[in-house]
């Protein structure tokens, strides 16, 4: 029987949608697993990082990889406090991929102009486009950033819904305690006035329980907040089925 291997330009059209990723994001992204040493993806991550196609950063003592345009002007002394974001999207992102792979991932920058700026977005074949948004801690607590970005896609969202021809729904993970995110959720439910259209389409849950589910289940598994009634939800429940 014939071994297959995985095409070389396969690793640069994942590329494409990751931000920074590790070996191990190219391996789950292919593979499904990543216990096991793959030494195709350790063999074309090489080649590639060799002939300038992705540039490679050491992170603590792992070998981080991403294209050369979407890292112009990084320094590694200074820039690495952004790897972190990235890393978590592309985590993110495969996590979501693995769960249903019927879907066509949406890179960060065809979002470009239309006000709100998604990590990703998924299209799949029932006419639903899943936008994912990361934040930090430091922009939870002290930035405004989350209000910022809430406001944004009441604004927007519609604009992008007609540019993809596809149902929205929002999903954001937020790197903090789980007890904060029900918190806040319920908190904007309660307030929900013109924002309620918006909210009806938006879910949240925390970066740690997001995690600890098991690669492959971020879908089916009842973590996410929807804001009007304090209770958890998986996201395959209508939207993305």
């Amino acid at each position: 029987m014939a071994k297959h291997t995985t095409p070389m330009e396969l690793y640069i059209e994942a590329a494409q949608v990751f931000h920074w990723a590790t070996k191990r994001h190219f391996q789950l992204w292919f593979t499904g697993q990543s216990t096991t040493r793959h030494r195709r993806t350790e063999t074309v991550l090489r080649r590639l990082a060799k002939r300038g196609k992705l540039r490679s950063v050491l992170y603590g003592k792992k070998l981080i990889y991403a294209l050369p345009r979407k890292t112009k002007g990084f320094d590694e002394l200074t820039g690495l406090s952004k790897v972190a974001h990235g890393l978590a999207c592309t985590e993110c992102l495969v996590r979501t991929y693995r769960s249903r792979m019927d879907g066509v991932v949406v890179a960060e920058r065809f979002f470009y102009g239309l006000g709100s700026v998604p990590e990703w977005g998924i299209i799949y074949p029932n006419g639903t486009i899943l936008l994912f948004e990361f934040c930090t801690k430091n922009n939870f607590f002290f930035s405004g950033n989350m209000k910022g970005k809430l406001q944004a896609y009441q604004r927007n969202i519609e604009k992008i819904e007609t540019k993809f021809n596809a149902k929205a729904v929002v999903v954001f993970v937020i790197d903090v305690p789980q007890d904060v995110v029900e918190r806040y959720a319920d908190s904007l439910g309660s307030q929900a006035g013109s924002e309620e259209h918006f909210l009806s389409k938006s879910f949240f849950t925390d970066y740690r329980t997001f995690l600890n589910v098991p690669v492959g289940d971020q879908l089916k598994t009842p973590i996410y907040y929807w804001g009007f009634d304090g209770e958890l939800y998986p996201l395959s429940q209508g939207e993305t089925e």
